[in-house]
């Protein structure tokens, strides 16, 4: 009789702790752009500068020509002596130390893994072209394998588990993958997803608890077929994708909108009022499939890439106010991503100026990094 008459009181509290967990939504990250070229060297103040942020999550860019700079005689190998991974090892290694969680995301590929031996274009640092998806499918695996938590590193031991990895950057614009499109016809759609197929089952062979993401859309929000713009529309590309049928564990999406994140009038996708149609479309390809945001920001200077800017104190509003978006409240998106630690001449949108010093938005991020728990879904 007692416990019938407490019943109601007990499901009451459960149902209030669950709904607290689920409000406490995706959890703030930062991406550092100069880890992946950075020396040796300056790799530990690197680090420690992410650290001192109070991020528990980051992202981190793989270029895998600089890994495989010329090709491996045994490509899943992690151990072929082709490979370079010491930058790597001490990126992760440092992370771990540290208690934060790497996302990887891999791309710039090496000439030899791309048909004609294309390499990047003129002024760029960045090759685009659509690789072998053959030789991109062993790599992944060779480097899902490296840090898998059980290979030894000569050098580092026991090397630190990787669970999160991410199928290249911005795959659906002309300056991150080649072709877009061929006499007006869509390729990148057909090319990216092959690169999935051959990545998926090998990432996951070498380990089983890897979370392989798969889109990686850039803030794009109509199909340009030509021009210097090129590329496919944010839902073009999502629907694309879900039309194939290739097998992912979770979508990410970038996210730079022109409009505040609490304006409810844009219908500019992506956008942070797109949520709720991203997730809905998400849902077409499996039902309740996770939302990583991988990139998100707003820039304090005009760019190359950019026609819009905000103010210093814009800034610190707007990242506030996009970690206490309702929209956000979701298990469905473990992380918010936002790019970049500090700003360099060609994205000016860091919590950081480019000479060190920091803008109110640090302040901010801090505030809200440690807000709630790491997400299972994001756990080593």
């Amino acid at each position: 009789m007692r416990l019938r008459r407490w019943l109601p009181l007990l499901v009451g509290i459960l149902a209030l702790l669950g709904g607290s967990a689920q409000a406490a939504g995706a959890i703030a990250a930062v991406q550092d752009d100069v880890i992946p070229v950075s020396d040796v060297e300056g790799l530990e103040p690197r680090l420690d500068m992410l650290a001192q942020s109070g991020a528990r999550v980051t992202r981190v860019d793989i270029f895998w020509a600089d890994v495989a700079p010329t090709k491996p005689a045994r490509p899943a190998d992690p151990s072929d002596p082709a490979y370079r991974f010491a930058h790597a090892d001490t990126v992760f290694t440092g992370l771990h130390e540290r208690g934060i969680i790497p996302i990887v995301s891999v791309y710039n590929p090496p000439r030899w893994a791309v048909p004609g031996r294309r390499g990047a274009p003129a002024g760029s640092a960045i090759n685009p072209n659509h690789p072998n998806p053959a030789f991109f499918g062993a790599f992944m695996e060779a480097l899902a394998r490296r840090y898998n938590g059980s290979f030894v590193s000569p050098v580092f031991g026991p090397l630190p588990s990787v669970r999160h990895f991410e199928i290249w950057n911005e795959p659906n614009l002309q300056l991150f993958y080649r072709p877009q499109f061929v006499n007006r016809r869509n390729r990148s759609i057909a090319n990216y997803v092959k690169l999935v197929r051959a990545a998926y089952p090998r990432i996951k062979r070498a380990n089983r608890r890897a979370i392989v993401i798969a889109g990686v859309g850039g803030p794009k929000s109509r199909t340009a077929p030509t021009g210097p713009g090129m590329g496919v529309g944010t839902l073009d590309w999502l629907r694309g994708i879900r039309r194939t049928r290739v097998r992912f564990d979770a979508y990410s999406q970038h996210i730079y909108p022109a409009a505040p994140p609490l304006d409810n009038r844009t219908r500019a996708v992506p956008s942070w009022n797109s949520i709720p149609l991203l997730l809905s479309e998400i849902d077409k390809i499996r039902r309740g499939m996770p939302l990583y945001i991988t990139e998100a920001g707003y820039t304090t200077a005009l760019t190359p890439f950019r026609r819009v800017r905000v103010t210093v104190a814009q800034q610190r509003t707007y990242l506030r106010q996009i970690f206490n978006l309702r929209s956000l409240r979701t298990p469905r998106i473990p992380v918010v991503v936002w790019f970049n630690l500090q700003d360099n001449r060609f994205w000016p949108g860091g919590l950081m100026r480019a000479n060190g010093t920091a803008k109110p938005s640090l302040a901010a991020f801090k505030a809200v990094a440690r807000r709630g728990a790491v997400p299972a879904a994001l756990r080593p």
